[in-house]
């Protein structure tokens, strides 16, 4: 029992740690274009890069966990300890079970990384206005005349040694054609508003208007981004919640000996989490209601079901051409 529980700990580390690599490479691969350009400096890239950090972890939390118990199944199985225990009574059910106060340690840390992704994911003009106030830092320090993008936005700092940094761009939404500048910016988390220090606005016309006032705040515009309607909290919980119930019954599948090959428990232990995280991208792209995001946890479970009730058939259809199995035993709940 003790392989069963080492081996379910390290086949999750493992296979989280694969993922969570190809997630970072992949966000290093779409954060390059910036930190290459001298217009974006190296503290404002920063926000960024902690939020592509974040998704990268929460995915292979979420996926490497119900794989590797997947995994750690199989082999027990192959060892022929499974069939033991099923011998002495136990069923695949009760083993499955023994893993789940471990699946609370990796809950935790799947809901800490959640929490953090989903406090940028629920309000991404607070990391908007974090990319602001750091380019802003940087413009300060400018020894010659430069300019500093910030990424999400229309907006760009005017820098220059013998004066004080300026920020200059389009209002976003219906105000498109308006030139705003201003000393600083304050941008709403839902990106629907944004505050403005010693504003000026020159709005197109014929003649041009101009206005200067000394605070602005423009609301109820089209945002830059879209914000998740996903509070941070249900969303820590939930994503907790949906791997640990995914990674537990793809074990008792396996178990059970519903899946044959260790492919196959690879393609079980990740169905259900890829399921769940299509899902929530689903539900955030049409600001669903928070009640609709508890379908997550059915979903990582109703696509392992299906399927491993799939593989079963199959499986059965071809025993008498296929009689050695690597990963199977006729165990029953």
């Amino acid at each position: 029992m003790l392989s069963l529980l080492r081996g379910a700990r390290n086949s999750a580390l493992i296979a989280s740690a694969a993922i969570a690599l190809v997630g970072v490479v992949a966000g290093a691969v779409r954060l390059m274009p910036w930190l290459l350009d001298p217009a974006v400096p190296w503290r404002v890239a920063a926000p960024f890069a902690r939020g592509l950090a974040a998704v990268a972890f929460e995915a292979a939390l979420l996926v490497g966990w119900p794989v590797g118990w997947a995994l750690a199944a199989c082999r027990f199985v192959e060892a022929g300890e499974a069939r033991v225990l099923l011998t002495l009574g136990e069923r695949p059910a009760r083993t499955a079970w023994r893993l789940a106060p471990q699946g609370l340690a990796l809950g935790v840390v799947l809901a800490g990384v959640a929490l953090v992704y989903g406090s940028d994911a629920s309000a991404p003009g607070r990391v908007a206005t974090e990319l602001v106030g750091q380019a802003r830092v940087s413009c300060v320090h400018a020894t010659t005349p430069t300019t500093y993008a910030i990424p999400f936005t229309d907006l760009t700092w005017l820098c220059a040694p013998d004066r004080a940094p300026r920020l200059v761009g389009q209002a976003p939404g219906a105000m498109r054609g308006a030139v705003l500048t201003a000393s600083d910016a304050r941008i709403a988390g839902d990106f629907r508003g944004v505050e403005l220090d010693d504003a000026r606005v020159l709005l197109a016309g014929d003649p041009p208007v101009a206005v200067h006032v000394a605070s602005l705040s423009m609301r109820g515009m089209s945002p830059w981004a879209q914000a998740s309607s996903l509070p941070p909290a249900w969303r820590a919980l939930l994503l907790a919640l949906t791997a640990w119930s995914a990674a537990l019954l793809a074990a008792y599948v396996v178990l059970r000996g519903g899946i044959r090959t260790r492919a196959a428990a690879i393609v079980l232990g990740a169905g259900g989490p890829l399921g769940a995280l299509g899902l929530l991208r689903l539900l955030e792209r049409a600001d669903a209601r928070p009640a609709f995001f508890a379908l997550l946890p059915l979903a990582a479970c109703a696509v392992p079901a299906a399927l491993a009730l799939a593989a079963r058939a199959r499986a059965e259809l071809a025993t008498l051409r296929h009689p050695k199995t690597s990963c199977y035993t006729s165990s029953k709940v």
